[in-house]
């Protein structure tokens, strides 16, 4: 690949990309379709998927242009290495440790169109060529949730947010990660004022926190990463995420509609991915009609 005439010449972008210029007249709004989609670890999540089309040409950007720009060691997520389970793994590594979990509100529409043009321009596009990679990416002058895109550009936008918190982490001992919007931070001796630092850290750089999702674990207790939970013993998923497998797995034995049969499959899936010999053994205890295993932790 040219870097030079990608990054200078609009024909040549737009050949690499595999279309004409007429694609990029219409107005991108028409081409998602809001939809509410269940987490893998329980809840509901609205995301704005694009339509086939807009979604193959959005996986080109990110993987001949995106993909060969190298994320922070601290960022989880966008690779099989660096995945929920090795980020959970990461804070469990001393059970002892206290851990504080933040969630950034908002994440993906809190990035505006400007940014993700300024990203284009300081990977090395021109102003032209930059507004065309942004307009592919964004919609309604923000990042949607549910572009293929959308994560990697959001942790090209937060490099200096992550570089200042993983700094300030460094120099009091304490292990930084963030998996999309979810900043995880363990260690000794985390204070209120470390807190309030991260969250200002946050702040200045646009962003805002969900107070109502700010999770505290202190040393020696059971602790919660993304739907992971974290003990003594290893990695699992909590009591009311089994009570909830629990609920499907009747619902698919009564009806085995297709609905039913996606629900288990994601839900149970999730489970396995992060403890398959635990996750074996609840299914086979369900296939018994075994209902009263331990749901001690939420």
């Amino acid at each position: 690949m040219d870097n030079e005439k990608l990054y200078s010449s609009k024909k040549y972008l737009l050949t690499l990309l595999g279309i004409k210029e007429n694609f990029l007249y219409p107005n991108f709004s028409q081409k998602y379709k809001e939809k509410n989609i269940p987490k893998k670890n329980g809840g509901i999540r609205k995301i704005k998927p694009p339509q086939f089309n807009l979604k193959k040409l959005q996986k080109v950007v990110l993987e001949k242009i995106l993909r060969i720009h190298p994320q922070l060691p601290c960022v989880y997520g966008l690779s099989k290495d660096r995945n929920i389970t090795s980020n959970a793994k990461l804070h469990r590594k001393n059970f002892d440790n206290q851990l504080v979990v933040l969630d950034i509100e908002n994440f993906f529409p809190s990035i505006t169109k400007k940014q993700i043009v300024q990203v284009f321009k300081k990977i090395g596009f021109n102003k032209e060529n930059s507004l065309i990679l942004a307009k592919i990416c964004t919609v309604d002058d923000c990042l949607p949730q549910g572009a293929p895109t959308s994560p990697y550009l959001a942790s090209l936008v937060c490099i200096k947010l992550d570089k200042e918190i993983y700094q300030y982490c460094k120099k009091h001992n304490f292990e930084y990660t963030r998996y999309f919007d979810d900043i995880s931070v363990s260690g000794k001796n985390i204070l209120p004022k470390h807190i309030k630092d991260i969250e200002n850290a946050i702040r200045k750089h646009g962003f805002t926190c969900n107070a109502e999702k700010k999770n505290f674990y202190d040393t020696g207790k059971d602790k919660i990463i993304n739907g992971v939970l974290i003990t003594e013993n290893g990695l699992s998923v909590t009591s009311s995420y089994k009570k909830e497998i629990e609920d499907i797995y009747n619902a698919l034995i009564n009806s085995r509609t297709i609905e039913n049969k996606r629900s288990f499959s994601g839900k149970f899936g999730f489970y396995l991915h992060i403890n398959r010999k635990e996750a074996v053994a609840f299914l086979e205890g369900m296939k018994k009609g075994i209902t009263s295993l331990a749901y001690n932790h939420d």
